[in-house]
């Protein structure tokens, strides 16, 4: 059992707790809580379980206090480099929300702590840790329907003003790069970068539809891919009621098709309509031990922290990620190709 300190306890503080419980008491207990709000602290703390006395307003705290083993942090994401770094300081297992840091030097720096560290460093990304997702990467990267010569990708999430989601501050005021386009697009490269490969150089061009974003909502990208192969890439925020992600990949040996993370079809070099049984044989070796999402990814931590299993996502990955919404925003500015930066 892995002994458990949150800091944050926001809204997606109940999500984690939620999934906590699905994954079983076995394996992990939250044993403190932090939040500067000492009420907010002490109202997740009561439906928790957490003593008042492993209650704090100072996440320093709770980070050294010795009955927690690792660290939840669910901060705005421009606070992960000092929280990730004073755990690890601290001989903690730690956990970080995406995007992985505010600027890619955080980001670049998360990473370097990362590689150094005696202990787990994990971004918690849950789309990392879709098994179909998985499966789909395992079969294009062995080949299964050849070289990747194109891809065209649309991610559609819809426009609600009445998400809790918009309302917070971090968003209403974001400081890391693009407000929601690095917050929510990330996501995407969490499945697009497994199954494709790296990127390598992107043009992009962006526009703001709803106020409530702050920043830009549609981004819309043309790709290289470090393999060579070129595709396209749609993301948008305001959609009409439609929350759909779709990817189409043609190879030199077949095409897969993609709906969400639950859908796919395989067609081979002739076009037809083939068994998808040899995708969803490769299911079973997604990490998370069948679990999905956010019961995933901390399926996938506990595996790492016990018994030394590889992550979904790397911190090197999520740099990447990163990375590449940076080289969006700066494309779209200068109206130029741009290359990805590398760490």
């Amino acid at each position: 059992m892995i002994k458990v300190g949150i800091i944050g306890t926001g809204i997606f503080a109940y999500r984690h707790y939620r999934a906590y419980q699905a994954v079983g008491n076995d394996k992990f207990q939250i044993v403190a809580c932090s939040n500067r709000s000492k009420d907010k602290a002490l109202a997740f703390a009561k439906e928790v379980g957490i003593p008042e006395e492993a209650v704090y307003t100072n996440p320093l705290d709770l980070i050294n206090d010795p009955n927690v083993e690792a660290v939840d942090i669910l901060l705005p994401v421009q606070f992960n480099k000092e929280m990730v770094e004073a755990a690890i300081a601290a001989n903690k297992h730690v956990m970080f929300e995406k995007p992985i840091a505010a600027t890619l030097k955080d980001a670049r720096d998360i990473v370097h702590l990362s590689q150094k560290s005696n202990t787990i460093v994990a971004v918690s990304e849950n789309w990392s840790y879709h098994p179909l997702v998985y499966a789909v990467a395992e079969y294009v990267q062995k080949g299964g329907i050849g070289q990747v010569i194109n891809f065209t990708y649309h991610s559609a999430r819809p426009y609600n003003p009445d998400s809790p989601y918009h309302s917070t501050v971090w968003r209403q005021n974001p400081e890391h790069p693009g407000g929601y386009l690095s917050d929510g697009c990330v996501h995407d490269m969490a499945h697009l970068v497994p199954i494709l490969g790296k990127f390598k150089s992107v043009a992009a061009f962006a526009t703001s539809t709803q106020k409530i974003h702050v920043c830009e909502d549609t981004l819309s990208t043309t790709i290289k891919l470090e393999s060579g192969a070129v595709g396209v890439a749609n993301f948008t925020f305001c959609s009409a009621g439609v929350k759909k992600m779709d990817l189409v990949i043609h190879g030199t040996k077949g095409s897969i098709h993609l709906i969400n993370d639950d859908q796919v079809e395989l067609l081979n070099e002739s076009g037809q309509v083939v068994d998808v049984e040899p995708i969803l044989a490769l299911k079973q070796n997604a990490p998370g031990r069948g679990f999905s999402d956010v019961e995933g990814e901390l399926v996938a931590f506990y595996e790492a922290v016990h018994h030394q299993q590889k992550l979904g996502v790397s911190t090197e990955e999520a740099f990447h990620h990163l990375a590449f919404i940076v080289a969006c925003l700066e494309s779209v500015k200068s109206e130029r190709i741009v290359n990805i930066e590398k760490i």
